[in-house]
């Protein structure tokens, strides 16, 4: 997202009388009661507590004294542990990830902690220290402990996700020619000798983001999907050598292009039929920022004995949505849509429709066809939520919330519950306080 300074668009806009027209009268309170609601299951939440939400407009932090980065433990809704985990959000929610057994977890920086005494950035996009870090963490029933902490992997690191076909890290990183990075782990979750590759990205003249964001690792291990510049998805295929560690990458066909204005998360499907990617149809475009339209869910089927990757469906959901959850079987998808919730708190924006309150879609997905479709709808007053996970059952949801708007819990950050009953959606009228910038969720087996 880009740094926005809505203070100069205001005489603009309250000069045009726009500002009624936009009226959007939900509560900043969601009044929701503090406990565990009926969700099932283990998962962490990693949150940065370096900045507000609001920072991406005005660029006040707004540091809170002992606050740190950190990653929690919740069990069936609860926060049994946390621990230091450095990490960012100026990224998409992609940024931790676990072994298949769930006894490692994974978290990478894109960007580094906020230098001390620091309390505002002209842009939280440059002027935050480059992230280099990767921490490895053990993961117990009730605990959580640090194995290692390493850098040399590379630049601004964007996503990190898990292998068990080659039990190695695939890391995206802004390191120009070592786009991909592959960190072996023994069978004792010690690392191994970091491999670096380039992928030479397809970018297009008129990219504005020459860089890869992130990428996935379809089920079975063998591709590669590349969000690359935020405009395109390129499919590689993985080759490996006799250690069955990769040794070279390759790309399949042209990339994927028609898939929106601004992509964010993408993730395989259970069966690795579909790669179903966001669009946050976002701009650089302050103004735009102001009155975009709905994102959008794109599913595409992945290059297979010679054909090529296809778009097969496409639905439009709520504004900006980032993270989306996939159930166990498949068939249904959470989205988060941050609507506009990330606008400031100046007076002519007090009311504009989308500040107040984020969304919850809930779609089906054919897992033969990949056809998309928007079964319900839900909202609730929360800042910037960024991602959403189902539970075991698949009738439960955890969404992480950044913060509040107003009082003691714009400190502290927030997993927001709800329930799927007969394909709608109902909030379960309780949250849990995590520390203030929760926003990337990863489910525990």
């Amino acid at each position: 997202m880009s740094l926005i300074r809505w203070s100069l668009l205001a005489a603009v806009v309250l000069g045009a009388g726009s500002c009624a027209a936009f009226g959007d009268f939900t509560n900043d309170d969601p009044g929701l009661s503090e406990a565990p609601g009926t969700f099932q299951g283990r998962f962490l939440a990693v949150s940065d507590t370096d900045m507000t939400a609001t920072a991406y407009a005005d660029g006040q932090l707004e540091p809170v004294a002992g606050n740190r980065d950190t990653m929690s433990l919740l069990v069936d809704g609860g926060v049994k542990t946390s621990i230091a985990a450095s990490n960012s959000v100026i990224s998409w929610p992609q940024v931790v990830d676990v072994s298949s057994d769930g006894q490692l977890a994974f978290v990478v920086e894109t960007k580094g902690p906020a230098a001390p005494g620091v309390s505002a950035y002209d842009s939280v996009y440059t002027d935050f220290p480059t992230g280099r870090q990767l921490s490895i963490f053990s993961v117990n029933s009730n605990s959580l402990e640090l194995r290692q902490e390493m850098t040399g992997t590379g630049e601004n690191l964007q996503s990190v996700e898990y292998s068990e076909k080659c039990n190695c890290l695939f890391v995206a990183s802004e390191t120009t020619d070592a786009e991909l990075v592959v960190i072996p782990l023994t069978q004792d979750g010690k690392t191994g000798e970091i491999r670096k590759f380039t992928l030479e990205p397809p970018y297009a003249y008129d990219d504005t983001e020459r860089r890869v964001r992130t990428m996935h690792i379809s089920p079975d291990g063998d591709l590669l999907a590349v969000n690359v510049a935020n405009r395109r998805i390129q499919f590689y295929e993985i080759f490996s050598d006799e250690t069955g560690l990769p040794d070279r990458v390759a790309a399949i066909g042209a990339p994927v292009e028609g898939l929106g204005r601004r992509l964010a998360v993408g993730k395989w499907t259970p069966d690795g039929k579909h790669f179903i990617i966001t669009d946050v149809n976002w701009s650089d475009n302050t103004l735009f920022m102001l009155t975009q339209g709905p994102g959008q869910l794109s599913a595409i089927r992945p290059p297979s004995a010679g054909k090529e990757a296809k778009i097969v469906s496409q639905v439009k959901v709520g504004r900006s949505p980032e993270g989306f959850g996939i159930s166990a079987d498949g068939t249904r998808i959470a989205t988060i849509n941050m609507e506009r919730t990330y606008l400031p708190g100046l007076s002519f924006l007090s009311v504009w429709q989308g500040r107040r309150a984020y969304s919850v879609s809930l779609l089906s997905l054919d897992t033969q066809s990949g056809a998309l479709s928007e079964l319900d709808r839900i909202y609730q007053a929360g800042i910037l939520p960024e991602d959403v996970i189902f539970d075991k059952t698949g009738q439960n949801l955890a969404v992480a919330v950044f913060h509040r708007r107003k009082g003691a819990d714009r400190e502290r950050g927030f997993i927001d519950f709800f329930s799927i009953q007969e394909d709608r959606l109902r909030s379960q009228g309780v949250t849990q306080a995590v520390p203030r910038g929760a926003h990337d969720l990863v489910s525990l087996p």
